[in-house]
């Protein structure tokens, strides 16, 4: 007997804020939202709007041609949908596919490790950005002091501030929810 999971939708920009998908795979995603696209289930959607209910409405085969997806970029959006209790649909009879991950096969486990990493690093990343926004904040330094302390130019430097405030304003706006319980 199959267990069933109640769905539960998240912003595609909160997975990503979150460190759940990474930017390339957003930035993907970005690319169904074409009117004059014909296989864009979901024109019509800004990316700002976009959630996993949305993407639930293409078909697994048009996701994985999205230009410049990847397989691990895939891999991040089907372990999202899979997380949350979301299937892609079959686009001519409408009846939901199979779990997303299945479509990657044998070489799951390998693309599963990468996504795992990839989501550390954006996360220790995000976590080095937090610290030079402190010293920033808090002790007042400039980009170019907070840069000699990180070994990175200035302008490197107050990018990171920058995408860190950015990403704070995100989680704030766009809550992570949890997973919902299997039934």
């Amino acid at each position: 007997m199959e267990m069933i999971r109640s769905q539960v939708d998240a912003f595609v920009l909160a997975l990503e804020a979150w460190h759940v998908i990474s930017s390339r795979a957003r930035n993907c995603l970005g690319h169904l939202d074409r009117a004059t696209d014909a296989s864009s289930t979901v024109a019509g959607v800004l990316i700002e709007q976009m959630q996993l209910s949305d993407l639930s409405r293409c078909a697994q085969a048009n996701i994985l041609r999205l230009p410049n997806l990847g397989r691990v970029s895939y891999c991040e959006i089907a372990a999202a949908m899979d997380r949350y209790g979301w299937r892609f649909h079959d686009q001519w009879t409408g009846k939901p596919e199979r779990p997303a991950l299945e479509a990657l096969g044998s070489s799951l486990p390998r693309y599963l490790q990468r996504v795992t990493r990839a989501a550390e690093v954006r996360a220790e990343t995000f976590a080095l950005g937090e610290k030079m926004l402190r010293f920033h904040e808090q002790d007042g330094l400039s980009g170019a002091e907070i840069g000699k302390l990180f070994g990175v130019t200035g302008a490197a430097a107050h990018a990171s501030i920058q995408k860190v405030r950015h990403i704070v304003e995100l989680r704030r706006r766009h809550p992570l929810p949890p997973p919902p319980a299997m039934c």
